[in-house]
């Protein structure tokens, strides 16, 4: 009879490390998914800010300088080649400004996601290692966190 307690007991502990090795994995790869999410968005944010600086500075340039003189062997080529070239380069900024800005935009709101998902499986780790929330609670919490962030989690 004390055998199958201690059995039981050993099983259950078992059960809980795997439990917490879970949410560990979980928390360690919801981190390094929004670091990539991070990285990502800070050099969506530079070809934001550098894309639209490039277009405005080259057709400013080119207003004040003129194309063929600005674009020498381009105006060489064929006549205005300069002029083209210059607007040619000012789309090419325009386009990326406006496309890096609809992705960061979707980054944002996935970053936003990945640290509450962080946030919240840092608090759940932070209540099992002070003891401060029972078995209950952590499991409901952690089937939460799951439902609301698989893309972070799996």
């Amino acid at each position: 009879m004390e055998n199958e307690k201690n059995t039981k007991t050993d099983r259950g502990t078992q059960s809980q490390d795997a439990f917490i090795n879970s949410i560990k994995a979980s928390l360690d790869t919801a981190k390094i998914k929004t670091a990539r999410i991070r990285k990502t968005d800070s050099q969506l944010f530079i070809a934001n800010v550098v894309s639209p600086a490039a277009a405005t500075l080259l057709a400013g340039l080119t207003a004040a300088v003129g194309g063929n003189t600005l674009f020498v062997q381009a105006a060489s080529q064929s006549n205005d080649g300069g002029w083209r070239l210059a607007c040619i380069l000012v789309a090419i900024f325009g386009f990326i400004a406006t496309v890096s800005g609809m992705f960061k935009k979707q980054f944002d709101d996935r970053l936003v996601q990945g640290n509450q998902c962080v946030g919240r499986l840092l608090s759940l780790d932070l209540a099992i290692t002070t003891g401060s929330s029972n078995w209950e609670e952590v499991t409901k919490e952690y089937r939460e966190i799951v439902k609301a962030f698989p893309e972070f989690i799996s």
